[in-house]
């Protein structure tokens, strides 16, 4: 039975972390840790229970990534990821990611310009994996509206090779030998802009997120669709849904056909009328459900890629940031919201920590 739940909260000023028991009622803050600069993500490791990983990218300072062990009560610097290429510069980190329980020193993290990094001592120290930058297809990459980043990490739960990575703009690339070789994986996604049927790598992947518990169940939200892993390629699930557009995502971690997202509408990329709202699948993205029970009416909220997240509990808790800095808490699934904290600085990523 776990104890509690922490949400872990990176913005444009600092991090946060909010605790509470199980029943999840009352939140007691912690934080801000390195404040007046951004936080691009907080991740937790289940597999210690108590280490965090922090991506601050100060404008003034340089990017560099922080390693907590006892859940954010102190912090120390790692060594920073190096290109192997000279002229490929380090420029900030958009995602930490956990390795796979059968390696609990690994650690990998995604970065700008769009590089795959693993650690074999628990983050303290980063190795640039070259075969994703050394893809035929590299030469072809472009940025996104911020940036070329590496933003999505997935590891399949039953086996440490299987690795899959989403890049702006690139899309979803995977591995079966443990980061050795690549393959372009977005058949059955669309393309922004206008490309030739032979052309595969030229996607805008928003967020990637995989199962933790069920091997090959995934999902995306991209620049135009909405989409569920099939048949190792993808199957558009937009139908139903306000937008084919977002950047938020979440799954459900005890329910393998269950997702959650936060479309938002183009070209404002706020959330549609009558506002702000979590839509959520039973079904694997068959069919959809508005949920917005508390939430306030006519708020037109844009959440960011990282800033959906689900908690490991029975009912599952969901957690939203705003960029206008109001964090949100569901304990049931959805069904009903609660405002957490309210007038933080914009929120750019919303983690959780099940605490055991």
């Amino acid at each position: 039975m776990a104890k509690g739940v922490a949400i872990l909260v990176g913005t444009r000023k600092g991090a946060y972390v909010f605790r509470a028991t199980g029943a999840r009622k009352r939140w007691k803050l912690e934080g801000p840790y390195f404040g007046a600069e951004p936080v691009y993500h907080v991740a937790f490791d289940p597999r210690d229970g108590s280490s965090l990983y922090a991506a601050v990218n100060s404008a003034f300072g340089g990017p560099r990534i922080e390693v907590s062990r006892d859940l954010g009560k102190t912090w120390k610097t790692a060594q920073n990821p190096a290109f192997d290429e000279p002229a490929l510069t380090f420029k900030r980190t958009w995602h930490i990611e956990a390795g796979h329980a059968s390696q609990p020193k690994v650690v990998w993290a995604g970065t700008e310009p769009a590089g795959l990094f693993r650690s074999d001592d628990r983050g303290m120290t980063w190795t640039h994996v070259p075969s994703l930058r050394a893809h035929a297809t590299e030469h072809e990459w472009s940025p996104g509206a911020g940036g070329e980043g590496l933003h999505s990490i997935t590891l399949d739960p039953t086996d440490p090779k299987r690795i899959s990575i989403g890049i702006s703009v690139a899309g979803v690339y995977d591995s079966a030998d443990g980061g050795r070789t690549w393959t372009i994986a977005n058949r059955g996604t669309r393309t922004v802009m206008p490309v030739p049927k032979e052309v595969q790598h030229h996607r805008c992947v928003h967020h990637l997120v995989a199962h933790p518990t069920v091997p090959g169940v995934r999902a995306q939200q991209n620049h135009v669709g909405t989409y569920w892993g099939a048949n190792g390629g993808w199957r558009e699930i937009s139908a139903g849904l306000p937008s084919d557009f977002g950047f938020a995502m979440a799954l459900h971690p005890g329910d393998a056909e269950t997702a959650f997202v936060f479309p938002l509408a183009v070209p404002e990329r706020l959330a549609p009328e009558p506002g702000a709202a979590v839509w959520r699948t039973r079904d694997a993205g068959k069919s959809w459900k508005r949920l917005a029970g508390g939430l306030p009416r006519g708020a037109r909220l844009e959440v960011l890629r990282e800033g959906m997240s689900t908690d490991r509990l029975d009912p599952a808790g969901v957690y939203f940031g705003s960029t206008t800095g109001d964090l949100w808490a569901s304990a049931d699934e959805g069904k009903s919201w609660s405002l957490v904290a309210e007038y933080l600085p914009q929120i750019l990523s919303v983690g959780t920590a099940t605490l055991a």
